[in-house]
């Protein structure tokens, strides 16, 4: 293809293809570059450790000042991604055996009558004061929600609670089947009926 074709494709004047070939750098570009010859200097000389923000802190101790932001771009740009951290984290809960449920819905989210089938879920909202944490139950065939609870912590008291305040309001009888997504709170066991 001609650069006269590439042109008129682009609907680019010649004239000023060629005036972008001479440009030179923009000062930001060669220094962006100069800064990710540092930042990979950096990177390395902590063992692949350092991601954005600490890298930042570096650079502003060796009297260069730019944003984390900034540094992270350049880090993307260059393929760098700091490695995991080498500290083993405890997980909530993490000895506590799990009992796992048959999923007895498969997806099916329809209830022939009150009271047969229960959704429960939780979910957090954030507030000015932080973050409240709700637990609540749903009837599938009224959509109506048969029982909740709210707090400051994600515990399996909450989840106890909103199902007690369900069992104690809508007096099922047996056979209705609560469906939860069996995160930690409720399949720890402290749900295994009313109380």
């Amino acid at each position: 293809m001609t650069i006269h074709h590439a042109c008129q494709t682009l609907q680019v004047s010649r004239s000023g293809f060629y005036a972008y070939l001479k440009r030179r750098p923009s000062s930001r570009h060669v220094e962006n570059e100069a800064l990710k010859e540092m930042i990979k200097a950096i990177f390395y000389e902590h063992k692949e450790r350092y991601g954005s923000v600490r890298i930042t802190q570096e650079l502003c101790r060796r009297g260069m000042h730019v944003n984390h932001k900034r540094v992270g771009r350049l880090l993307h740009q260059l393929g760098l991604y700091a490695k995991g951290s080498r500290y083993n984290y405890k997980y909530y809960n993490r000895r506590r055996s799990s009992l796992t449920r048959p999923n007895l819905v498969n997806q099916c989210f329809q209830a022939t009558g009150k009271n047969k089938l229960w959704l429960g879920d939780l979910t957090y909202i954030p507030t000015q004061e932080g973050i409240l944490y709700l637990s609540v139950f749903i009837d599938v065939y009224s959509r109506k929600i048969v029982g909740w609870a709210m707090g400051r912590r994600m515990q399996d008291k909450l989840v106890t609670e909103a199902f007690n305040q369900a069992y104690d309001r809508e007096k099922p009888k047996e056979g209705v089947i609560v469906h939860t997504d069996q995160g930690s709170q409720y399949t720890g066991g402290t749900i295994s009926g009313p109380t």
